[in-house]
């Protein structure tokens, strides 16, 4: 009969506790699945194990246990969310690396487009220089340079030998600029693009007589829309070989 008692009693506090938690959810922030679980374990235990001061006991120990569970939890969902971000991340480096390779590629693609375009011959003779009236080359440059790459050296040289064999050679160079940066700079850049492909002709022996040079900075771009591409594109100096007893480069207001 004794025994009963405090059996009856510890599941009367739990209860009690039970009903008591449940009238304050309204009033402050309901306690988790864990805790009321722990806490309810607990007293069970406790209050079989000790009776009321056991249950006591045992609530708190459950309730103890039950936060334990639940920061578990917390740190399980947090590692969860860690993990996602960084399948994010990689996925976003993927992405970068991918756009890299493009962007590689399409570089790849181009020079070797120039490699095989037509190269004009470094000792070419002709009988006839009238068929070479409107020839013209494109030389391309690094962002933010106006230094000749190598590459184009051997075209250049065969037009010079081409424009000597001329009556009256005319040399028009043109040189433009992209998008990025301050307008102002950038006639700067094209004009300074133009003036070193000047340098390389009088070097090879050419009269400034026979040289127009034309420098439109990002006034002229090939392409709309800009892109890391379009960009290279418009990074060029354009030269084109004229007989002068034909018609001339229109003359603009940076013309010299």
């Amino acid at each position: 009969m004794f025994k009963k008692i405090p059996l009856l009693l510890v599941f009367s506090l739990a209860a009690s506790s039970s009903f008591a938690d449940q009238q304050r959810a309204s009033y402050q922030n309901p306690p988790s699945t864990e805790e009321t679980a722990g806490a309810l374990s607990g007293a069970v235990l406790g209050g079989l194990a000790g009776g009321p001061p056991g249950f006591i006991v045992g609530s708190v120990v459950g309730v103890l246990f039950g936060e334990g569970w639940r920061a578990k939890k917390d740190v399980g969902d947090l590692r969860a969310d860690l993990y996602t971000n960084q399948l994010e991340l990689i996925a976003l480096r993927e992405e970068a690396q991918s756009t890299r390779r493009n962007f590689e590629l399409a570089q790849q693609e181009l020079n070797e487009m120039r490699s095989a375009a037509r190269v004009i011959p470094a000792n070419l003779e002709i009988s006839n220089a009238a068929c070479c009236d409107n020839t013209v080359i494109s030389l391309h440059f690094r962002s933010g340079s106006s230094s000749i790459e190598s590459q184009y050296e051997e075209q250049m040289q065969g037009l010079v030998n081409i424009a000597k064999q001329m009556d009256n050679p005319r040399i028009e160079i043109t040189g433009y600029a992209d998008r990025n940066g301050d307008n102002d700079k950038n006639l700067l850049l094209s004009r300074d693009r133009s003036g070193k492909v000047k340098q390389f002709f009088n070097r090879m022996g050419v009269q400034n007589s026979n040289i127009q040079t034309v420098a439109y900075g990002e006034t002229n771009p090939l392409n709309e829309i800009q892109s890391l591409e379009t960009d290279f594109f418009d990074r060029r100096v354009m030269v084109r070989l004229r007989d002068a007893n034909k018609q001339m480069l229109t003359q603009s207001p940076d013309g010299e």
